[in-house]
């Protein structure tokens, strides 16, 4: 049987997230999951278990074989509601509209966007407040498995698969939210596109992740500006951010965005490749053909394509014009081998 911390550290890898990322979404100190991960803690308590297979989003399966390798039992194991996550920031309006629509009588509730702009935490912060708020039961379904909804009370099911629309057919009080690159097509689905942060919001997430590992570092006139530019050449994604952040280590601010700007995708931001082809490869044709185009001449032609792309979140209204995120075109445009469309412009999409 692999050990646990082995294990830990390859379901938190799968599934893209940094060990703050996962500490953050499973309540659990970033100390104990890099004990965990390194050996130093070899049988975690049965509740740090459960805790850290919330915020893996755990299938049945996955959750044994973690409580297994952890010493404990494996028989069947419930999944609790899910906590709102501690570091959301700047996300007060989507938090107040989507709890907004199920008032309204939303049922299907979709929210679209590119990787690592946090749908699933504004997911998580919504279900906590229905679930303080209002007494709502929340169900958390990271597989494909049909939940145990109790039909005495009011029911919100998080889940980032397409749903069984039979659920809301049989259960009348349930609402689902659904996380996903791209709309799922299901009858009655509200469509939630997440845009980016702000540029305040961004910078006070940067700030507040700067300063876990460099708790002087503060924000000042003298470091504004290289901010605001980190944040801009980042796209105000938050998973960009935290990631940037680890590099203030390293780094000045102004050093870092001369390194972005030279090179969106260079090791400072490398990671995000992988989770923006994600993205992209929910694109059909048509709409890989409009990207490239905004990405290389700034131009489009086709509406409904574009609009496609917007509401996957990869390219955002400018004015009257549409323009491509920073890291979003860098990804499109990279020189590397493969087909490539006329201009020189490589098309590595994945299969």
């Amino acid at each position: 049987m692999r050990e646990f911390g082995e294990l830990l550290r390859t379901y938190r890898i799968r599934v893209g997230l940094t060990q703050q990322q996962l500490a953050d979404f499973a309540m659990v100190s970033v100390r104990a999951i890099r004990d965990l991960e390194c050996g130093r803690t070899r049988s975690p308590r049965a509740e740090t278990i459960r805790l850290l297979a919330d915020g893996l989003r755990l299938d049945d399966d996955s959750r044994a074989t973690l409580r297994e390798a952890g010493g404990r039992p494996a028989g069947p194991v419930s999944v609790p509601p899910p906590a709102p996550s501690s570091a959301i920031v700047g996300r007060e309006p989507e938090t107040a509209a989507l709890g907004d629509l199920f008032a309204d009588g939303r049922r299907l509730v979709t929210i679209t966007g590119v990787s690592g702009v946090g749908k699933t935490r504004l997911a998580l912060e919504v279900v906590g407040e229905l679930h303080v708020r209002l007494g709502w039961s929340v169900v958390w379904l990271p597989a494909t498995r049909t939940p145990a909804v109790d039909d005495d009370q009011d029911t919100v099911l998080v889940t980032d698969h397409v749903p069984d629309t039979r659920l809301l057919e049989s259960h009348p009080r349930l609402r689902i939210i659904v996380t996903s690159l791209a709309p799922t097509g299901t009858p009655g689905e509200h469509v939630f596109p997440l845009a980016p942060l702000a540029d305040d919001a961004a910078v006070r997430l940067l700030v507040t992740n700067v300063r876990r590992v460099r708790p002087a570092f503060r924000q000042e006139p003298a470091n504004h500006a290289a901010l605001i530019g980190l944040v801009h050449e980042l796209d105000g994604l938050p998973s960009a951010l935290e990631f940037a952040a680890g590099w203030f280590m390293v780094y000045s601010p102004q050093h870092l965005l001369d390194r972005l700007r030279s090179t969106p995708l260079d090791p400072t931001s490398a990671h995000l490749r992988d989770s923006l082809r994600l993205s992209l490869s929910t694109l059909d044709l048509r709409e890989r053909v409009a990207l490239v185009r905004l990405a290389d001449q700034g131009e489009w032609d086709d509406e409904d394509a574009v609009r496609a792309l917007s509401v996957r979140g990869l390219v955002r209204r400018a004015g009257p014009r549409y323009e491509v995120l920073n890291l979003v075109r860098a990804a499109v445009l990279e020189p590397v081998s493969g087909p490539h469309l006329t201009g020189g412009v490589a098309l590595t999409w994945p299969c």
